[in-house]
């Protein structure tokens, strides 16, 4: 990403952790430590890969990493004094603008990574034995997820499964109507790894037919301010 504004970096890393199906934090952690870490430390990290592929458990690994963590807290480290300082900066008219288009640059990112895996009405009616008419009913009260193109919609193919009643995975319905998000917005939550599911994407444990935890999960997040 050489060449890039930091903003910019954080746009493509956007678009990368979309694709990828990796939280933005952790592909951003990645890229931090491939930028700076000296080749000690990454060799330490390409021998803790080699151990996950020799499959070592994660509790082992675990003990490990908590030891190196009690190492580096042990050690003091300096902080600057405020480094919040310079974040209610005001911005200028061209900062300004920036944001706007960084945020129009992400957006498009997402939806563009999301569409590779959407499909058309014909095929989603294929998978749900559903009319076009029946998939239209459900897209427009909010219980089917699909993003526009020109004058057609896409669905995300995701969120079928052939062995649910009616062909969608259980849950999908009650998530979009807790989350009240954009379809792109929406989706991408769907995709990424969550705390409060173990790490695990919203979408996998939906279809692990354990909705109520997802749909909670929606629920706290639309009230956050």
């Amino acid at each position: 990403m050489k060449g890039l504004t930091p903003k910019r970096q954080s746009a493509v890393l956007l678009r990368e952790a979309a694709e990828m199906g990796v939280s933005l934090e952790r592909l951003d952690i990645a890229v931090r430590a491939a930028r700076t870490l000296g080749d000690a430390e990454i060799q330490f990290l390409e021998k803790l890969l080699v151990w996950i592929d020799a499959g070592v458990s994660q509790e082992r690994r675990a003990a490990l990493s908590k030891g190196l963590a009690k190492a580096l807290d042990a050690t003091p480290v300096s902080v600057p004094e405020d480094p919040l300082a310079m974040v209610d900066d005001s911005l200028d008219a061209a900062g300004a603008a920036e944001n706007v288009a960084l945020a129009e640059m992400e957006s498009q990112a997402l939806r563009e990574a999301i569409l590779k895996d959407c499909i058309d009405a014909a095929e989603a009616g294929r998978l749900t034995s559903r009319s076009r008419q029946a998939l239209e009913r459900l897209r427009r009260d909010g219980r089917l997820l699909a993003l526009r193109v020109g004058p057609r919609w896409r669905y995300p193919r995701w969120q079928f499964d052939p062995d649910a009643p009616g062909g969608i995975v259980p849950g999908i319905d009650g998530v979009l109507r807790e989350l009240s998000l954009s379809p792109t917005a929406a989706a991408f939550w769907l995709l990424q790894p969550s705390e409060g599911l173990g790490g695990h994407p919203p979408i996998e444990w939906l279809r692990r037919h354990r909705p109520e935890s997802v749909i909670e999960l929606a629920h706290q997040m639309s009230l956050l301010p």
